[in-house]
């Protein structure tokens, strides 16, 4: 983990643990935008729909994902099918992925003054983690690393809905929460996971100063919920100007 991407993140103000969003925190040009939530809300599908937004608007995007770095992607899917998994072990994977991508994308796009979203940051493997009885303080204190979004939209989807959005197709063990003995049944432990992932995000919405969208509507309905909040967010932080040139990864 460097300094650079340290240096910004959630010691802002004399704060020591994961990042809270507010714009500006991390003091760099860019602005940055998280999508979160819980399994089978849409963020993915919003990042992406949000990019195309953005760059249709001559605003210059980087995108990133969840588990993308190159060292730590392919053990963290190894992790992930594992039956006796560690959620530990899991979640300094994550660590190792979200810092490499830090140093790699975020930092510096946000310096190099683009817009950056990110599609899941600290906060979902910090639930997933805490979900599994990993101490909430020790995770706050791991994920101190991270520089602060601007702002973290968090889908609010809740478990009935991710369920029926899951459909017939049986869920990985790891986003199924197999391996916390909540049901022999995927798609019961499936939906029992996610409503108690569901309850991790409304419970840390204050510390961490989540923006909650309700998502349970088609994917144009809650479209026309997040493009028009985050337009506002970047007139106000950047002006109507198109942003420098445009990344992807």
């Amino acid at each position: 983990m460097t300094t650079a991407a340290t240096a910004p993140g959630g010691q802002v103000g004399g704060q020591v643990g994961a990042p809270v969003a507010g714009p500006g925190r991390h003091g760099l040009p860019g602005v940055f935008i998280v999508l979160e939530g819980t399994d089978r809300s849409g963020r993915s599908t919003h990042v992406r729909l949000l990019e195309q937004h953005l760059r249709y608007g001559g605003r210059g995007v980087t995108r990133t994902s969840l588990a993308t770095s190159i060292l730590a992607a392919g053990p963290i899917r190894v992790a992930k099918h594992e039956r006796r998994m560690d959620p530990v072990e899991t979640v300094l994977l994550y660590a190792a992925d979200l810092a490499e991508r830090i140093e790699q994308v975020i930092v510096p796009s946000l310096r190099a003054g683009l817009v950056v979203l990110a599609d899941r940051y600290v906060y979902t493997p910090m639930a997933r983690a805490a979900t599994r009885a990993v101490d909430p303080d020790w995770l706050d204190r791991l994920f101190s690393f991270a520089p602060p979004p601007d702002v973290t939209i968090v889908l609010d989807v809740d478990a009935a809905t991710a369920l029926a959005r899951q459909g017939r197709h049986a869920p990985g063990r790891y986003e199924a929460g197999m391996d916390l003995g909540l049901s022999k049944d995927a798609l019961k432990s499936f939906r029992l996971f996610q409503d108690r992932l569901h309850e991790w995000f409304e419970r840390q919405t204050p510390r961490y100063n989540f923006s909650p969208i309700d998502a349970r509507g088609t994917p144009e309905v809650v479209e026309a919920l997040i493009e028009p909040a985050v337009d506002v967010i970047l007139d106000a932080m950047l002006g109507h100007r198109p942003g420098p040139g445009v990344a992807r990864r």
